[in-house]
């Protein structure tokens, strides 16, 4: 009964991958069970499943099966001879790559499938559904403390988080947590569903799980992370504490229905006072920096009062599972956890951004300093800008890591000083307006950007040039798709065939020839040259000026109703600050990065945005979706499809919702709302 653990028989873990399903895989195995694992068999074929297959116990009680939940009848062969399923797996899309019916459909149908192989195997005893506390906390009922009885309201989650990622996960867990309770009970099959809520602690999987990376934001330093995604008041609860409430639940005779998991509550200033007594070392901001956080203050309290009566108990601490957080991170030396190990950040080679004062540039340039790297920054000596550049001096890791450079497109060679030592260069400067004429703008601009990469050249230092493009280099052109991916180029005399001799035809024409001459350059003189093109870039910004891609997604809040009426097109894709930073990065980190990637996060007609942000923001004043339907606009091309770079790994981490959220917040700050 000791040493090799008493063998328990055979149970079925879904989702195997993922985090919490890990975890509970190494929990069972300990335990003394078998355990049969599901994997996605459309996942990555070299993928590494290592943190699985060497578990203790694994070799001889641990059996990995390709299933997935588009095809329901995969999990016979995982779910047959076994005792016992726990279900965890879950359809994950917060990019909104597809339509909430899908989604749904995909989870219900995958976990009724699920449930019946269950049935038909005869020799499962219960099954343990893994749900989620946005199954419970979103609804209107204003309790101060909700327990298994209460569910969220679907259409509640949708005026409170509009068509994000966010609220398709919480619709989806609640209508399959629903299905799932109905079937077993129609069916008589034991069916058991645990809620928990932030699942926060130590990880076998390989990646840094999501919600330990939003947990751990204050401490590796993302500020814009925790000021959006945590909530006022968040209850979490111990990976440990999950999985051994799972097991629990399977062996406790009596269990039944529902049941919340949660160990502990703790507003967001009380946990910074928390973090910044036990980790002195670590850049926790203070509490009082923390009182203007943007979030929800959701409903009430959750009550683990059923689970705690059925005599289970929860073992570990909010410190607990920071503690664990951590060491799992500096085991693990992901990007972000490197920077834990070293106290302050790794350094990791200096880089140069072009363009440095502007809106895009200035959060790259914080993103970079914020992982590690030196940053040399150029900025045009004949700029107002020059005047006052301390949001830029007095970033974080500025007065060690940041040199200010002049340099201008009209003098190429005046980039070599900045680009000299560096081992990576991100262009982003592009003339601007101006009284010049088209054909000025696009000499300057390729003439720039050749000298640019030539100083590259010259350099002997330079491993890869990250070019930032523009949308405008790609929607323009009478090809009529559906769908435009980075084979795709605007037309130049499509563009003033639409434009004429306006200031965005020129800025589109000047950046679809730039763009091209960067990458024939590159070919041409085997020069690593890698081009992202970013859609409506709109969330926060450090520059003191309002950027103008973030004045005209914020006219509809502001009340400017003849810039919103003449700058949207009907249909935008967004995309935020922040995510394009860490594109830019990823690309420049990735081996295999090659050639051109689209980068844009979500899609939504102007009606829909109308919808989403009255909803909101019901204090500003949001024009109707019906006072919409006139407004003039042109629906310009196909969606802009980002599949190459998500198929690098990459993630998109915000929602519409956040970007809003964001500039709603920077714009405040700076005084121009």
């Amino acid at each position: 009964m000791e040493g090799e653990k008493m063998e328990k028989g055979r149970v079925c873990v879904t989702g195997g991958t993922g985090f919490l399903a890990s975890w509970l895989i190494k929990r069972l195995l300990e335990d003394g069970y078998s355990v049969n694992a599901t994997i996605r068999s459309s996942s990555d074929p070299k993928k590494n499943i290592n943190h699985l297959t060497e578990l203790p116990g694994a070799l001889e009680r641990l059996r990995v099966i390709n299933a997935d939940l588009d095809k329901p009848d995969s999990f016979n062969a995982a779910i047959e001879g076994c005792i016992g399923v726990f279900h965890v797996a879950h359809p994950m899309d917060f990019e909104g790559k597809e339509t909430e019916e899908t989604k749904i459909n995909r989870s219900i149908r995958g976990t009724i499938g699920i449930l019946q192989a269950c049935l038909n195997s005869k020799t499962v005893k219960r099954v343990v559904y893994t749900s989620s506390a946005s199954t419970v906390r979103f609804n209107d009922k204003d309790l101060n403390m909700m327990d298994e009885s209460i569910w969220s309201d679907v259409d509640h989650i949708r005026r409170i988080f509009g068509g994000s990622g966010r609220a398709s996960y919480a619709i989806t867990k609640t209508l399959t947590e629903k299905a799932a309770l109905e079937f077993a009970e129609k069916n008589g099959l034991d069916l058991v569903s645990i809620i928990p809520t932030w699942i926060h602690g130590p990880f076998v999987c390989p990646f840094m799980p999501g919600s330990v990376r939003s947990s751990m934001a204050m401490i590796i330093g993302h500020q814009d992370e925790f000021s959006i995604k945590y909530l006022y008041k968040t209850p979490f609860v111990h990976t440990d504490d999950v999985a051994r409430a799972h097991i629990f639940l399977f062996e406790y005779p009596e269990a039944k229905g529902r049941y919340i998991c949660s160990a502990v509550e703790v507003t967001i200033d009380k946990l910074a006072e928390c973090l910044s007594a036990r980790y002195p070392e670590y850049p926790i901001p203070t509490a009082d920096s923390l009182k203007e956080t943007t979030g929800t203050e959701e409903s009430g309290s959750l009550s683990s009062k059923k689970l705690l009566d059925t005599g289970f108990e929860y073992k570990y601490s909010i410190e607990d599972m920071f503690d664990a957080a951590i060491q799992c991170c500096k085991q693990n030396a992901s990007r972000e956890t490197i920077k834990l190990m070293e106290g302050d950040k790794m350094e990791k080679g200096r880089v140069c951004v072009t363009g440095g004062t502007g809106f895009f540039a200035s959060w790259l340039v914080k993103r970079l300093l914020e992982d590690g790297y030196s940053v040399n920054a150029t900025i045009r000596s004949s700029s107002d800008r020059r005047k006052n550049i301390n949001y830029l001096t007095e970033l974080p890791g500025a007065s060690e890591r940041l040199q200010i450079f002049d340099a201008d497109l009209d003098k190429p060679d005046s980039f070599d000083a900045a680009i000299e030592g560096c081992i990576g260069v991100f262009h982003v400067a592009h003339p601007i307006g101006g009284k010049d004429t088209e054909e000025t703008k696009i000499k300057k601009a390729v003439s720039g950007t050749i000298g640019i990469l030539q100083a590259c050249l010259n350099s002997k230092t330079v491993k890869r040039i990250v070019y930032t493009s523009s949308a405008s280099t790609v929607i323009f052109n009478d090809k009529g798709l559906n769908m435009v991916d980075e084979s795709i180029w605007s037309d130049v005399d499509h563009i003033r065939m639409i434009f004429g001799g306006s200031g965005l035809a020129s800025y589109a024409i000047t950046k679809t020839l730039t763009e091209k001459a960067a990458l024939e350059f590159a070919e041409k003189n085997g020069l690593d040259l890698v081009s992202i093109i970013p859609t409506w870039i709109h969330g926060p910004f450090v520059c003191p000026f309002l950027p103008g891609s973030v004045r005209s997604s914020m006219a509809m809040v502001i009340g400017h109703q003849d810039e919103f009426s003449v700058k949207y097109l009907y249909k935008t894709p967004f995309v935020h600050t922040d995510d394009v930073a860490r594109a830019h990065i990823f690309l420049f980190e990735y081996p295999e990065a090659k050639g051109r990637y689209i980068c844009s996060a979500v899609e939504i007609t102007i009606d829909k945005l109308a919808e989403c942000l009255s909803a909101r923001y019901p204090e500003y004043p949001i024009p109707t979706a019906d006072s919409l339907k006139e407004t003039t606009g042109s629906e310009e091309s196909g969606s802009l499809s980002s599949k190459k770079l998500l198929d690098t790994g990459f993630e998109y981490k915000y929602s519409i919702e956040d970007m809003f959220d964001a500039a709603i917040q920077c714009c405040k700050q700076n005084g121009f709302l």
